[in-house]
C-alpha cells in the first residue's frame, strides 16, 4: 500500500484505529495459574523504577498498549505487584526482563507457559517513510507555486526596475545583510513546526530533560540573532548622533514592551492574577536584551588601534574586551551559585530533575539550586505548570524560562553580540568566515570537555530547561556554524535566492508571526484535524500546511512592504 504508516483496521480482534501515534498492543497470554505484573520503563526516565503497566490474570490473555515512542524495558514479576519496581530490588520473584525491539502498530505476543516467549504477530510500520512522502509532496508543493509565480508575472505584471530591500542597519556597503532575515527566519519557521507537533517525532519536540533535540535549538537561535542585530542598531544610531541617553530609553521601551507582550500571551488561555505565569519567552528576551544591550553601551568604544599583526587578528575582541569581562564574570557567578550552594535537603551540585530521578533520592530537588531560586522568586503558582518532567518523573513544578537562567541567556545574546562586532570590523567576507567558524569549533570544543561526549555524564550536561552552559556552547556553536552558511551562500555567493526567500519573509516580520502564532495556533484556518489523527504522516501534514498559511501571510506583509518590529 502506497499510503505511509497504512495497517489493517483489525487484526485478531484487535482494532489497530484504537492506537494513537507511536503505540501498540501487546498480549499476555497466560498459560499458568500464577498471577503476573508487567512492568516497564522508557528510556526517557532515567536512572528511574519501573512503573506498573498491567496486572497479569492468571489463565487469561491480557492486552496492554505500549508507548513505543522511545525504548522500553519490560519485566514480568511473579507475586509482586506494587506500582513501582526498583532497580536494585531482589529479582527473587522476575519470571522476564527484555528490551524488545517495539514499534508503531505492531502486534506482539508474551506467552507465558512452561517458559516464556516474546513473539511478533504483526510488523511495525515504519514512522520514517512519512518524513519522505510529505517532503516529496513539499517540494512539489514548492515548484508548482514557483512555476504558478512565474507564469503569473510573465501574463499579468508589467516588469518594474530591481529595487534594494528596505534598509534597517548600516554596513560598510550600506547594504541590508539578507542572512540576519534569513537566519530569524529559519528559527520562526521551526518554532511554528514544532510548537504545532513537529509530525510528533520524539526527537523533534524539546528534550525531556538533559539532551539536545530539534526544538531545543529554536530559542536560542533567535536570543544570537538577536544579539548580532544589538552593535549593528546602537553602531547604527551612533553614527547618527543619537545621544547614549535616548539610546538607553529606547532600549528600556523595547525591553518593557517584549515583557508586557510576553505576559499577554500568558494569558491566552485566561487571567487568573493567583496562577498567572510571570516569566516566558518573551520575558527572557526582554531581560537579556536589556542587559546586554546596556552591558554593551557602557563600555562601546572604537577607538582602540591594533598596529601589529597579534592585534589586527583580534582586534574585534578587543574592542568590547571590557564587556567580555562582565560576560566572563556572569558565567563564573552561575558556577558558584551551582556548585556552592544547594537547595534545602539536596545535595549540593545536583541539578537532574528530581520526583523519581536517581530512583527517588532527590525527590523534591527538581532543577537543584536553580529550581529553588525560581520558586522562590517566581513562587510554584506563577511558574510554567506542564513541563513534561512533571508526568515523566513525577518532579514539581519546574519553569524553563525562569529567572536563574537569564545569567547565561545573557551570555549566549553576547555571543551573537560578538559575531555582530566581528560583522561591523572586518570588510571581507573571508575575515568574517574565518573568525565565525573558529567560535563554532571552540565553542563545540567546550562542550566536549563540559559533557564528555555523553547525554547523562559529564562535568555539566546539555540542558535547555537549566540553561546550562554547555547548552549555551553547542547551540552557539551550531549557530555561527549556520549562519556562516547562510552568509556565504546568500550575501557573499548569491546563491538560491528564490529558495530564501521562504525563510526570509518570516525573519523581516518574526515578532509578527510569534505573537500570531501563539494566539491564533488552535484556530482554523491555522490548525484543523480530523477524527482519527494518529500517524506521523497525518500530523506531518497539517503541521507543514499551519508553516506554509503563515509564510505565505510572511510574504504577503512584505509585499505590502508591512516591517513590524518592536
Amino acid at each position: 500500500m502506497f499510503w505511509p504508516e497504512w495497517t489493517d483496521n483489525n487484526y485478531l480482534g484487535l482494532n489497530l484505529r484504537d492506537l494513537k501515534v507511536d503505540e501498540s498492543y501487546l498480549n499476555v497470554s497466560n498459560q499458568i495459574s500464577q498471577r503476573f505484573c508487567l512492568y516497564s520503563l522508557s528510556e526517557d526516565c532515567v536512572n528511574c523504577p519501573l512503573r506498573k503497566l498491567k496486572q497479569i490474570i492468571p489463565n487469561e490473555d491480557t492486552i496492554v498498549t505500549l508507548e513505543v515512542a522511545r525504548n522500553l524495558e519490560l519485566r514480568l514479576v511473579k507475586d509482586v505487584c506494587q506500582n513501582y519496581l526498583y532497580q536494585n530490588q531482589s529479582t527473587e520473584g522476575l519470571s522476564w526482563s527484555a528490551k524488545p525491539e517495539l514499534g508503531e502498530f505492531g502486534v506482539y505476543t508474551l506467552s507465558i507457559n512452561n517458559m516464556i516467549k516474546f513473539e511478533v504477530d504483526l510488523e511495525p510500520v515504519n514512522v520514517y517513510l512519512s518524513l519522505l512522502y510529505v517532503g516529496l509532496l513539499v517540494s512539489i508543493f514548492y515548484w508548482i507555486c514557483k512555476a504558478g509565480n512565474k507564469f503569473y508575472k510573465s501574463q499579468f505584471e508589467t516588469p518594474q526596475p530591481t529595487q534594494p530591500d528596505n534598509e534597517t542597519v548600516a554596513l560598510t556597503t550600506q547594504r541590508r545583510l539578507k542572512s540576519l532575515d534569513i537566519f530569524r527566519g529559519i528559527a520562526i519557521v521551526l518554532m511554528i513546526f514544532v510548537n504545532s507537533g513537529g509530525g510528533q517525532y520524539w526527537w523533534i519536540e524539546h528534550a525531556v530533560w538533559n539532551g539536545l533535540h530539534l526544538a531545543d535549538l529554536v530559542f536560542p537561535w533567535f536570543l544570537f540573532i538577536m544579539g548580532v542585530c544589538i552593535p549593528l542598531s546602537i553602531r547604527s544610531q551612533i553614527n547618527k548622533e543619537i545621544s547614549k541617553t535616548n539610546i538607553v530609553k529606547k532600549v528600556i521601551k523595547r525591553s518593557l514592551t517584549l515583557f508586557v507582550l510576553g505576559l499577554f500571551l500568558n494569558t491566552t488561555s485566561g487571567a487568573t492574577f493567583e496562577t498567572i505565569r510571570i516569566f516566558g519567552v518573551l520575558q527572557r528576551f526582554a531581560v537579556a536584551y536589556l542587559a546586554t544591550s546596556l552591558i554593551h553601551l557602557a563600555f562601546v568604544t572604537d577607538t582602540i588601534t591594533s598596529e601589529t599583526r597579534f592585534q589586527q587578528v583580534f582586534h574585534d575582541i578587543r574592542l568590547i574586551w571590557r564587556q567580555w569581562i562582565v560576560i566572563i564574570l556572569l558565567i563564573l557567578l552561575h558556577l558558584a551559585v551551582i556548585f556552592s550552594f544547594k537547595a534545602p535537603n539536596c545535595s549540593r551540585g545536583y541539578f537532574g530533575p528530581g520526583g523519581m530521578h536517581d530512583y527517588n533520592q532527590h525527590q523534591n530537588c527538581t532543577g537543584g539550586v536553580i529550581g529553588y531560586i525560581d520558586r522562590m522568586i517566581l513562587g510554584e503558582n506563577h511558574m510554567y505548570q506542564h513541563a513534561k518532567i512533571r508526568s515523566v518523573y513525577g518532579a514539581l513544578v519546574f519553569d524553563p524560562e525562569g529567572v536563574f537562567g537569564c545569567l547565561l541567556t545573557i551570555v549566549q545574546v553576547f555571543f551573537g553580540l560578538q559575531c555582530g562586532v566581528t560583522l561591523l570590523v572586518y570588510p571581507t567576507p573571508k575575515d568574517k568566515l574565518n573568525r565565525w567558524i573558529l567560535w563554532s569549533i571552540m565553542l563545540a570544543s567546550i562542550t566536549a570537555i563540559l559533557t564528555f561526549f555523553s547525554v547523562e555524564d559529564g562535568i555539566i550536561p546539555i540542558n535547555k530547561n537549566l540553561w546550562s552552559l554547555s547548552f549555551v556552547t553547542i547551540t552557539t556553536s551550531l549557530a555561527f556554524l549556520l549562519f556562516s552558511a547562510i552568509y556565504y551562500l546568500v550575501d557573499v555567493k548569491n546563491i538560491g535566492d528564490d529558495f530564501w526567500k521562504i525563510f526570509l519573509y518570516p525573519g523581516m516580520n518574526a515578532i509578527v508571526l510569534y505573537v500570531g502564532h501563539s494566539i491564533f495556533h488552535k484556530m482554523w484556518p491555522f490548525h484543523f484535524s480530523f477524527a482519527v489523527m494518529n500517524t506521523h504522516f497525518l500530523f506531518l501534514l497539517e503541521n507543514i500546511y499551519t508553516v506554509i498559511i503563515w509564510i505565505f501571510i510572511a510574504r504577503k506583509l512584505y509585499h505590502k512592504k508591512v516591517f513590524l518590529n518592536i
